[in-house]
């Protein structure tokens, strides 16, 4: 008998990708590390001190540039393979610093200077689950913390995919990879400008600064914003 799949779990569908990318030995991301998260730890004069939370760290490209150069950094993720390949891509230096993490269902006891989210928004689909995103990211931030939030899109084009077809399997192009694999559909929500701007300011969040960012790697357009908590 086949697994009865709730549909609201349909973002969990992440994880059935990853396992099978790596099954085949593969990444599903590049190692790259993201010049837009570089670029807000300069512009914010993040020390090696601050408390950072990496919201969403997949295979752990940033996260890991940012531990091998002393920064103090939490990464979460929901996809347990996508965290236990986290660990054996930084040679299990920095195992208390990966944890797989539901940020729909859980919470942490502490709160961060800086949160950074490369590639994460987008793939919650329904409003209570965005909403839900955002107001971790509230919740989670230090009076005077700033979160770094990038996501896909351009701020003018749309599109929703059928969370009813996120753990079925399609023929992609894996990422880093000129390889074709039969992978889960997952999910994928692009807004414009004006409707991320809404919702984040519904979460009681507040922008102070947005661009284009055409250097994120695999994303040709990503929009950028950096939030605060509104006081």
């Amino acid at each position: 008998m086949s697994k009865v799949i709730d549909f609201k779990d349909y973002y969990k569908a992440y994880e059935k990708r990853y396992e099978q990318v790596h099954e085949k030995n593969m990444l599903w991301a590049s190692k790259r590390n993201t010049p837009d998260v570089i670029d807000f730890l300069n512009k914010y004069k993040v020390s090696k001190k601050d408390k950072i939370l990496d919201l969403g760290c997949g295979e752990g490209r940033d996260a890991i540039y940012l531990l091998k150069n002393g920064y103090n950094v939490l990464a979460l993720d929901y996809s347990k393979e996508a965290i236990d390949m986290c660990k054996k891509l930084s040679d299990n230096k920095y195992n208390s610093n990966f944890k797989q993490f539901d940020i729909m269902e859980d919470r942490l006891d502490e709160k961060f200077k800086y949160i950074y989210s490369i590639a994460v928004l987008h793939m919650f689909v329904l409003k209570e689950h965005r909403d839900k995103f955002l107001s971790f990211v509230r919740t989670h931030l230090e009076k005077d913390g700033r979160c770094l939030i990038c996501v896909l899109g351009d701020g003018k084009q749309e599109h929703t995919s059928d969370i009813r077809d996120a753990f079925k399997d399609a023929r992609r192009v894996v990422m880093n990879n000129d390889v074709n694999l039969n992978v889960a559909t997952t999910s994928c929500r692009i807004v414009k400008w004006e409707d991320l701007e809404n919702e984040i300011l519904e979460n009681n969040l507040i922008i102070e600064n947005r661009w284009i960012s055409k250097v994120i790697p695999e994303f040709n357009n990503c929009m950028c914003v950096v939030i605060k908590a509104k006081e």
